[in-house]
């Protein structure tokens, strides 16, 4: 018997019997393979054949043939009866057992959550445990780590109702033990978090310890509920002097109400002078009708700072009377202050509640400030407008602004930066043009920014070519705030228009700043301009221009005397050939010019403009006009050689040194070739240092060999170090050897 598994071909006395799935054969039987497959052939599938073909002519068989094709097909019909109940069963039991997971898996989830969350919660607690024995012996200096673990373990299970009350039970208990003030500051925060009234009532006598004091009132500050109130008042009585200031605050940091009266009391036993200032503090923050009225008290003080801290707390209480929306009590407060002498920005607060407290009747308040002779008023007035004032009534407001001074105008012209509205831009414009201030039409150019649109364009540009400083900067800055096509379609109208040259230097920065690619058209005009700004000419050309310009813009490099420029414009072009698309023929316009150029300075100028593209397929044509006689082209073609980005012309160079008897040329090739040779990086140093050493052997001048000893420093190894060595004393390059020798000497130690 010969067995095998799928994948497998399996041979009897050399007869292939089986391949695929596992295979029984007692002899030797054909073999045939079909889409991929080995199949038997023999007695079976004769068998099986004959009783698919008995479907179509069954008479036409053997009998014998036929007898056995019967007893297949029984056999057949009982092995498919068969599988059809074993599958029938199955199909029932994985129902059963659906059905039983679908009843049975919610009390099992149920239980095994309920489970989980038992140890998670025994964990968490035994860990908070863990992490408070760390913090018995806790002092900052050794590190906040213990500190950060807690607040971290506290802050995951401060929401979590099963496991708050016992870590807030370990947590106090820690807090009340006689551990270091360390320990107990470390503990305070996370149990802020979690503790409630039993806590408030276990710190009471915390309270009352100087020592302990601070971590428990840090802890009772944050407690919600009225206990906590309580616990602090009651420790008023009770606690001695140096601890009352900071209980006090505490009160006043809870806005606690019941508080009021309790400090009155004390206030009245003419305590000390810090005690009373947190009193006052406190009050200010409690806020009501009895912490007013106690406040009021002092306003006609003897003591000047103890009368400016009450003021300072009434304008607090104030403010909180305009958030809760009692008007009222609020524009009392401030009709009580402005009645007396107050410093200049405790009388300007005190206008802006008189104008807030007023509600709708805003815009009468803040006329009548406008037109008062305070200047506080004046400044509160103006400094509310944006907040106060809709855009369709400001108007309303505009001719109070004509007589205010200066320094109030700019103010104005701040304010009007949230008016795009005509009426207000056209009094910035007034401003910035007419005001004898310069503070003033600086600050009225920098509004126009927010409040201007298009229409202010000209105005903006022929001002920033016309002023200097501050103000040219506040007229460029606007131009590039002001927003929207319409913006951008201006500028290029007035660029069309032809304007002066200073307005069209303006227009052109302006087209840089804002990114308006229309305007390329308008910068390759310009390159043409002999009095043109080439800075800005460049920066136009290269942000906006492309390699369809090139033609127009050769041109212009044919026809400039000025050299810089010209190199320049080469400089330009090559950029824009190295954009191109197409890789291997980003130098081809320019070479098909070359070929056909005959004047040498053109020659000279494309020549420039291939070396800089850098393309490698253009280093024949490079070669070739080496050999050319007129030594503008020769010495185009060497700085385009001497220029080369990749090592390509390595050879190239070396070959000039050798055989030019030209200095100039020599040193073109040398300075070329050390740069070339440097920035092979990751070339074995001792390789690179032989280049360069055969380089320092035909330099020309001490310039060059100076510069192949800093090169030779970036490569350290034992031939570099050696070679320096032998020059320390030579009197040309010594100093530059003895640096390259320190450099390579430091760079192997490491």
């Amino acid at each position: 018997m010969v067995r095998g598994i799928e994948g497998e071909n399996i041979k009897k006395n050399g007869v292939m019997v089986g391949h695929g799935n596992f295979v029984e054969n007692r002899q030797p039987e054909k073999h045939q393979y079909m889409n991929g497959r080995s199949y038997i052939i023999g007695r079976d599938a004769e068998i099986r054949r004959a009783a698919s073909r008995s479907c179509s002519d069954s008479t036409s068989l053997p009998t014998p043939l036929l007898s056995v094709m019967e007893k297949f097909g029984a056999q057949k019909q009982k092995t498919d009866q068969a599988a059809r109940k074993f599958a029938t069963k199955r199909l029932a039991g994985l129902l059963f057992i659906l059905i039983f997971l679908l009843l049975v898996s919610p009390l099992l989830t149920f239980s095994g959550v309920s489970g989980l969350q038992v140890v998670s919660s025994s964990d968490e607690l035994a860990r908070l445990d863990r992490v408070l024995k760390t913090l018995e012996k806790f002092d900052h200096s050794q590190g906040e780590a213990p500190a950060l673990e807690l607040e971290r373990l506290v802050f995951s299970l401060k929401d979590k109702s099963e496991l708050r009350q016992a870590a807030e039970k370990r947590l106090l208990e820690f807090f009340t033990s006689n551990f270091s003030r360390d320990a107990r500051v470390a503990v305070s925060k996370p149990l802020s978090w979690i503790a409630g009234p039993e806590t408030a009532r276990a710190l009471a006598g915390q309270l009352l310890d100087p020592e302990k004091s601070d971590p428990a009132r840090y802890v009772l500050e944050r407690i919600p509920g009225e206990e906590a109130d309580k616990v602090l008042i009651e420790a008023l009585d009770r606690a001695p002097a140096v601890v009352i200031p900071g209980i006090i605050s505490s009160l006043g940091h809870r806005r606690a109400k019941a508080a009021v009266s309790p400090l009155e009391k004390l206030l009245r036993k003419n305590p000390s002078p810090q005690v009373v200032y947190n009193a006052i503090e406190a009050l200010g923050n409690i806020g009501g009708d009895g912490a007013t009225r106690i406040l009021s008290g002092y306003l006609k003080s003897g003591d000047e700072n103890l009368r400016l801290r009450a003021v300072d707390a009434l304008l607090r209480i104030a403010g909180r009377e305009i958030e809760d929306k009692n008007l009222k009590e609020a524009g009392a407060i401030s009709n009580l202050l402005l009645g007396l002498r107050l410093t200049p920005a405790q009388r300007l607060a005190a206008w802006r509640v008189k104008i807030l407290a007023s509600g709708e009747n805003y815009g009468r308040e803040i006329q009548a400030a406008l037109k008062s002779k305070d200047e506080m008023a004046q400044q509160a007035a103006i400094g509310l407008i944006p907040v106060l004032v809709p855009r369709d009534k400001i108007a309303d407001y505009l001719g109070l602004f004509s007589g205010l001074p200066d320094n109030l105008q700019v103010q104005v012209a701040a304010a009007l930066s949230n008016y795009p509205v005509p009426v207000a831009r056209e009094y910035l414009l007034n401003l910035a043009e007419k005001s004898p201030s310069a503070e003033v039409r600086t600050e009225a150019l920098v509004s126009l920014g927010n409040a201007g649109d298009y229409s202010v364009i000209e105005f903006l540009v022929r001002k920033a070519a016309s002023a200097r400083g501050k103000e040219k900067n506040a007229a460029r800055e606007s131009l590039l705030a002001l927003r929207g096509k319409p913006v951008d379609d201006k500028i290029l109208d007035l660029l069309a228009a032809g304007p002066e040259q200073s307005v069209r230097n303006e227009l052109l920065l302006a087209a840089c700043e804002r990114n308006i690619r229309e305007s390329r058209e308008y910068f390759l005009k310009e390159a043409s301009n002999p009095s043109a700004d080439p800075a800005l000419v460049s920066r136009g050309l290269r942000a906006f221009g492309d390699i369809g310009m090139a033609e127009e813009l050769l041109k212009v490099a044919f026809s400039t005397e000025d050299e810089t420029f010209r190199e320049e414009l080469a400089a330009i072009m090559a950029a824009w050939a190295k954009q191109s698309a197409r890789p291997e023929a980003r130098s081809t316009f320019f070479r098909n010019l070359l070929g056909k150029e005959s004047d040498p300075g053109r020659q000279a100028l494309l020549i420039s403009i291939i070396g800089k593209i850098g393309e490698r397929n253009s280093l024949p044509q490079l070669r070739s006009y080496l050999r050319v006689q007129n030594s503008v082209v020769r010495e185009a073609s060497l700085k385009a050689l001497a220029d080369w980005p990749e090592v390509e012309a390595r050879d190239d160079l070396m070959e000039i040194i050798r055989t030019s008897a030209d200095l100039k040329e020599k040193v073109l090739a040398v300075r070329g070739l050390v740069r070339l040779t440097a920035s092979e990086r990751y070339r074995r140093p001792e390789a690179v240092v032989e280049s360069l050493k055969e380089i320092y052997s035909l330099s020309p001048r001490a310039e060059e060999k100076k510069l192949v000893l800093s090169a030779i420093s970036d490569f350290p190894c034992q031939p570099a170090l050696e070679f320096c060595q032998g020059l320390v004393s030579d009197p040309e390059v010594g100093p530059e050897a003895r640096a390259a020798l320190e450099k390579i000497s430091q760079r192997l130690k490491r």
